[in-house]
Formats: structure tokens, sequence, C-alpha cells
């Protein structure tokens, strides 16, 4: 005896009119009108949230020849590791990115300098002298992909290499000659 169908069988058209009466191809309508619960993957032993990453571009940055040091690298990673869900900024200061990490803080301030003008960072608040970036959506994003497509849309293209640091060094004083 034959597998019996879930539904009933009738011509799929009919022969007077050539109308499509049913195609059923792909099953009940009822089960593609559901949608699914959104899938969190949590992985044991580190369960958690994960990041869609733009591999070609990771692999531009942690090529030696990028422009971007292994600071500037380490800093990257930290806030694709640490960065909420989202567009939100990482609010942390440098200080604290520094006591984290174990480095100086004027290494977390150059690193993020050299990522922010690169685009891999982008500057999201501005709490009195305290600045708060975020990874660029193009390089990186924690969030459903509809948002993600939405995120970058007002986002600047990240550039590798590294664009050259400008110049901060202090003006040169020329004394006046007496006559």
């Amino acid at each position: 005896m034959p597998p019996q169908s879930r539904s009933r069988k009738t011509d799929a058209v009919d022969l007077a009119t050539g109308e499509v009466v049913q195609l059923e191809i792909f099953g009940d309508d009822d089960s593609l009108k559901r949608k699914k619960a959104a899938v969190r993957y949590d992985w044991t032993p580190h369960p958690g949230r994960h990041t869609n990453l733009a591999k070609a571009l990771m692999q531009k940055v942690w090529d030696k020849d990028s422009g971007y040091d292994q600071n500037d690298r380490d800093i990257l990673g930290f806030y694709l590791a640490h960065s909420p869900e989202g567009v939100e900024p990482l609010r942390l200061t440098f200080k604290e990115i520094a006591e984290k990490l174990g480095v100086r803080q004027e290494k977390v301030s150059k690193a993020v300098d050299k990522l922010h003008s690169g685009g891999l960072l982008l500057l999201t608040e501005k709490v009195a002298r305290v600045k708060f970036f975020r990874v660029n959506p193009r390089a990186g994003y924690d969030g459903p992909a509809a948002e993600q497509v939405e995120a970058v849309k007002d986002a600047r293209f990240p550039v590798v290499p590294a664009p050259k640091a400008k110049a901060t060094g202090r003006p040169v004083r020329r004394e006046a000659k007496a006559s």
C-alpha cells in the first residue's frame, strides 16, 4: 500500500478551464505561515552571543602589511568581544579597557584613534571628555541580519591599510632676531 498523503488528493488543474486549482509542493500551508522563534546558539563551555564578522576585511586587518599593529588588533578584538548588541557603543573608558587588558591607557587611546581613523570603530557618543565607540557594522555586528542591513546604511567604509597618523608634534618655536 502506498504511503498516505497528509492532504487529500484532487486534480491540480481544472481540465475544463486550465485554471490551477491546487499546487502543493512544500506541504501544509499552515506550516509555512508559522514562523520559528529565533534560536540562540549557546555553545558550552562558553555560552553567549555571537557576532557576524566580515571575514575578508578581518583577514586584511590581521595581515602584517595592514598598517595595524598587534595592539590595534587586540583593541579591535576587545571591542568585538565586549560590545553590546546592535548599534550601542561600548560604554567603557580607555582606563577601564587598559585595566582589563593589562596595558597602558595611552596604548588604548592610540589604538582606538587609529581604528577610528580607519573606520573600524565609529564614534557614537561623547560625554564631557569621554568618547564612546562602537564597532563599524560593516566590520562586525551583533544582532539580526535585518538590523545589520539598516545599520550599514549610514556607516562609512573601513580602510585597510590604516591611514597614516597625522603629525601631532609641537610646532617649532622661532625666536626673534635682535637687530
